[in-house]
């Protein structure tokens, strides 16, 4: 009879290999590592801000690639205008998606230092409450 790998016959001993020895660790269990990984809400992010990434990874994405595009066309092909005129697509789409980002930048923080602003003044107490009540 022909040996298949994989088929093993009960009436063979199961090998050195098999056996376990004492001084072998239990199982391990890959979950006990750490805490469990949390699930995102749908209100941890704003819409805005993940459209705004995302359209600001294809614009750098471009702009990565007109800027590497162009020198070459340039130096390697010859083609010395199209490399340029690339190259200049790339610095526009550079500087277009800096230009965004820097605008989200400030928007933001303006955001978050109105809403500390807000919230900095409900806690103040009133001018005549202010005085020393200790007299």
């Amino acid at each position: 009879m022909m040996d298949i790998p994989g088929e093993d016959d009960p009436n063979q001993s199961p090998g050195v290999l098999s056996e376990k020895s004492e001084h072998e660790p239990a199982e391990f269990d890959p979950e006990s590592l750490g805490p469990d990984v949390p699930s995102p809400s749908d209100s941890d992010y704003d819409g805005e801000a993940t459209g705004l990434f995302v359209r600001l990874v294809i614009v750098f994405n471009v702009a990565l690639l007109a800027l590497s595009l162009g020198p070459m066309l340039a130096y390697f092909e010859g083609q010395v205008d199209l490399g340029i005129r690339i190259f200049l697509v790339g610095v526009i789409a550079f500087g277009y998606g800096t230009f965004r980002y820097v605008k989200f930048e400030r928007e933001r923080k303006s955001d978050d230092d109105e809403g500390e602003t807000a919230e900095t003044t409900d806690t103040q107490p009133d001018s005549a409450e202010s005085g020393d009540h200790n007299g």
